[in-house]
């Protein structure tokens, strides 16, 4: 089976929280352990920011009242220490552009500092397109956002290749006909997508 259209999750997938975050919000700013899942829990304020309900700041000032720390101090950690390039990703997605040259659409739940983050990084090439869940107002694993992505692309859902980090959110794109593989890891990942992408 051809694809010809690539989704790809970008955190966890193509960048990495940077670890050291967590860390020092722990041993710098007596953090307890945990703040991951606050950050990007359902239940916290990640959930409406990543649909667009508030703002990134609004985002980053309700998660300083919750932490107990000056806002100041937690945007400044967090654009020092935010996200990690997954560099042997981002290598395989330049290759498979060259070789196969498929549709590669970014399907992020994100806030609107996406876009800029990836021209910061200098990854904005490697999409076709950004769908950006803060600014479509939808999110994984809705199944709205996957049948708004299918408008981005003239492929049949059986020619797509949706990638993410989470099984979380593989029942809706498998539903609509999509293949699908979950990232575990990057060698993992590169024996699992070989049927669809085969270099050799």
């Amino acid at each position: 089976m051809k694809i010809e259209t690539l989704f790809l999750d970008i955190g966890g997938v193509i960048l990495d929280p940077d670890k050291r975050f967590w860390d020092r919000l722990e041993t710098e700013h007596g953090v307890a352990s945990g703040a991951e899942e606050l950050f990007y829990g359902e239940e916290g304020p990640w959930h409406a920011c990543k649909t667009g309900q508030i703002t990134y700041d609004d985002y980053v000032t309700k998660m300083a009242v919750q932490l107990g720390l000056e806002r100041r101090l937690l945007a400044e950690l967090r654009a020092e220490l935010e996200w990690v390039v997954i560099d042997p990703m981002v290598e395989w997605v330049r290759k498979v552009k060259a070789h196969h040259k498929p549709l590669i659409i970014a399907l992020s739940n994100a806030d609107t500092t996406l876009e800029e983050r990836l021209v910061t990084l200098r990854l904005e090439d490697l999409f076709d397109h950004v769908i950006n869940s803060a600014r479509v107002g939808l999110a994984k694993p809705d199944p709205e956002i996957y049948r708004l992505a299918m408008t981005y692309t003239p492929s049949l859902p059986s020619a797509c290749l949706f990638v993410d980090d989470r099984e979380r959110n593989m029942p809706a794109p498998q539903e609509l006909g999509m293949h699908t593989v979950v990232y575990r890891g990057f060698e993992d990942f590169s024996q699992a997508v070989h049927p669809y992408f085969a270099f050799d």
